[in-house]
């Protein structure tokens, strides 16, 4: 295009101003919009797209060296006027992310600072459109997201589990999460301050909110694979609650204490992330509740005793005996968090040769008198790991009153690594010691003495008990009528037995995978009975 100039003076006035601009200056703006291909309509044009309402989800094929994929950002504004985005996708490394938004008047761009991804748009005229691209290191192409309609929205609203899969097909349940520091003030030392993470639901909120506490004794990296907790804190955020998870002690961001902690450290702990929550500008306080697994369900329960009570409390997987008992009736107290109990496992396979033989041995024989045959077999195995389970438990109680009665560490070490080897007499001597000095720390003397029966009377929140059939490191049969009698004069005190799930809450067929589903919907349909009321 060929542009003519008339010339002009040095110096110009515009009409209805008093000041004067330099020719040269003029002449650039006029070459900058040119190369830009700006005009005046396109100014006028940029004014609307900042105008656009961007809140809400947008979704749309992102197509990468690996293939195509589904992918969502989910924004929302908050009345304080800062923008918060969330991108959703099904690969691992696209989900949940969060995305620091900058607009101008013509686009707007959403950065995944940790991840270096970065996503520039700009809204279509029709609005319901962003159209940009969409860059990663060594790597961009051109992304275009459809906005979701409100109804789809409203469709995918989480307030069942059936509506969060649907959200979750979509990509537009999604929630941000955050590092968090815990100030314990009930410990000591003070500045031995708790991390964790905080996951919140998109929306200003106020939110319910939920603090979730591991079993210490299940608590290591050996179980990183298979994490109840955050399994349970990904599930009831999509169902609109905020959730706060706490490192354990000495773990993750966690500092450790001077000494290994023990029950009553772990309550404080427990009240201060209650008042995080409850302090927390988008958490409803009125609706704050606490979930404990194992040992963590414990310190729930004394917690829930202290005012303010929370809203309601979750125990999964609860001991109603004492710890003494609890302990000595574990299957193995030489396996760390995590490891397989190779003696357990020796003994099923054992069971599972016997009755191979046993089968083959009723070849010939007519059904009943096979069957007979199989029961009996079966009956005299199960009599033989009950002869067995009973000389452990006796062995295993003995070995913890001498802690329990031995102040002197060093004596008790002594005694115990002797007794281990005797007892497991495959066990090497390093290990016998080490697993010894476990078993005398602090809080392993704590658990010995703890009676959860005598606080069990003072909690008058909402209460769900919850435990598996299949739950060997704490039985049902032993432990939830024991609970139940603790708790008979709270009114508000539901209990749910799951058929063959595990400590862990898995479901045989789903072993050492994934959460058993029913326990999930069953937590979530609770909770969520109890902050809606």
């Amino acid at each position: 295009m060929k542009v003519l100039l008339r010339k002009l003076p040095s110096c110009v006035t515009l009409p209805g101003q008093t000041t004067t601009m330099n020719l040269s200056r003029l002449l650039l703006a006029f070459s900058a919009l040119t190369f830009f291909g700006l005009s005046l309509t396109g100014a006028a044009k940029a004014s609307t797209i900042e105008q656009a309402r961007l809140t809400g989800t947008w979704t749309g094929p992102l197509t990468l060296p690996g293939g195509r994929q589904a992918v969502s950002i989910t924004i929302n504004q908050y009345a304080n006027g800062t923008t918060a985005a969330v991108l959703h996708a099904a690969e691992p490394q696209l989900d949940n992310i969060a995305l620091r938004v900058v607009r101008s008047a013509d686009s707007v761009v959403f950065y995944a600072d940790n991840a270096g991804y970065r996503f520039v748009a700009q809204p279509l005229a029709d609005g319901k459109r962003l159209r940009g691209q969409w860059q990663q290191p060594g790597f961009r192409t051109t992304l275009v997201l459809a906005r979701v309609q409100a109804s789809e929205e409203r469709a995918a609203s989480p307030a069942s589990p059936k509506s969060r899969k649907a959200a979750e097909a979509r990509g537009t349940s999604v929630y941000m999460t955050e590092d968090v520091q815990v100030t314990s003030t009930n410990s000591l030392p003070v500045a031995a301050g708790l991390g964790g993470s905080l996951r919140m639901p998109m929306g200003q909120g106020p939110f319910p909110a939920v603090m979730l506490l591991s079993d210490e004794s299940t608590a290591s990296p050996a179980n990183a694979g298979h994490n109840l907790l955050d399994e349970l804190a990904d599930y009831l955020t999509r169902q609109g609650m905020a959730v706060l998870t706490l490192d354990s002690r000495g773990q993750g961001r966690s500092m450790a204490l001077p000494v290994a902690s023990s029950n009553a450290e772990l309550v404080a702990d427990a009240q201060s992330g209650l008042l995080f929550l409850r302090t927390h500008s988008g958490i409803d306080p009125m609706q704050v509740g606490i979930l404990g697994h194992g040992a963590g369900a414990n310190i729930a329960l004394v917690a829930a005793t202290q005012a303010p009570a929370p809203a309601f409390l979750v125990a999964l997987g609860a001991a109603g005996v004492n710890g003494q008992e609890l302990l000595a009736r574990q299957t193995s107290l030489v396996n760390q968090a995590g490891e397989a109990d190779t003696a357990q496992a020796a003994w099923s396979l054992r069971e599972m040769q016997v009755m191979d033989r046993a089968r083959q041995l009723t070849v010939g024989l007519s059904p009943p008198a096979a069957q007979a045959q199989l029961a009996r077999q079966q009956y005299h195995l199960e009599a033989l790991a009950k002869q067995r389970s009973d000389a452990l438990y006796k062995r295993q109680y003995a070995m913890l009153e001498i802690i329990r009665q031995t102040p002197d560490n060093s004596q008790a070490q002594a005694i115990v690594a002797n007794m281990l080897k005797q007892i497991y007499p495959n066990l090497a001597p390093a290990t016998a010691h080490i697993r010894a000095g476990q078993l005398t720390s602090p809080w392993y003397r704590s658990l010995l003495v703890f009676n959860p029966q005598p606080e069990l009377q003072k909690v008058s929140c909402p209460t769900l008990l919850l435990h598996g059939t299949a739950d060997k490191q704490v039985p049902s049969a032993l432990n939830l009528p024991l609970l139940e009698k603790g708790l008979k004069g709270n009114k508000r005190v539901k209990t749910l037995k799951l058929d063959g799930v595990n400590h862990a809450f898995q479901a045989p067929a789903y072993e050492q995978t994934m959460v058993s589903s029913e326990a999930l919907e069953s937590i979530s349909e609770w909770v969520l009975q109890q902050v809606k009321q």
